[in-house]
């Protein structure tokens, strides 16, 4: 039986690269894999940044702890930098992160949380989601995401809006082979 999945993707360090990276990795993995168009939101932290978004959906045979150990796998070989921006020196932080937003129904919290809290909490994760697939169903609420974004949306300020970047695909991605 294949296992239904949608991984959350985001930086705000070297993001272009971390997003062409976390692509080009995840079709080597796994077939067929899906992208929602890359997302711009502002950092959740004032002085970091804005970040870059996508959603990625695909079927796998590997079962949850694999794949949770592959995601990280992949987030380690980005590496890590310094991020210092507008003044401030934010130390060495990851370029890349990967989030599993959903495995099938689970609910879990081993190894990771799910459903990831992101799909209720966060446009810059739901609006990527919508564009893959507008009728899934949350695991916990039994909602459609779509209806749960049809509640969020009017309460969404500018601050925490996500809105879509035209992004070039293809473009080559960076050779990071550092583990951080």
């Amino acid at each position: 039986m294949l296992n239904q999945v949608y991984l959350g993707i985001g930086s705000n360090l070297n993001r272009e690269n971390a997003i062409l990276f976390a692509k080009a990795q995840l079709e080597k993995n796994f077939a067929e894999v899906k992208f929602s168009s890359v997302w711009e939101s502002c950092a959740i932290r004032v002085a970091e940044p804005n970040y870059y978004n996508m959603v990625a959906k695909f079927e796998t045979d590997l079962n949850l702890d694999d794949l949770y150990t592959l995601v990280t796998k992949i987030e380690r070989q980005a590496g890590r930098e310094l991020m210092y921006y507008n003044g401030t020196n934010f130390g060495f932080k990851r370029r890349l992160d990967i989030d599993i937003l959903m495995f099938n129904q689970e609910v879990t919290t081993v190894p990771c949380k799910l459903p990831r809290h992101d799909i209720e909490d966060y446009p810059f994760v739901i609006c990527p989601l919508l564009e893959l697939d507008e009728n899934i169903v949350h695991p916990v609420s039994g909602k459609l995401i779509k209806d749960i974004f049809a509640v969020m949306s009017p309460t969404l300020t500018e601050k925490n809006m996500a809105t879509k970047v035209d992004f070039d695909f293809s473009k080559p991605y960076p050779a990071w082979t550092e583990v951080a």
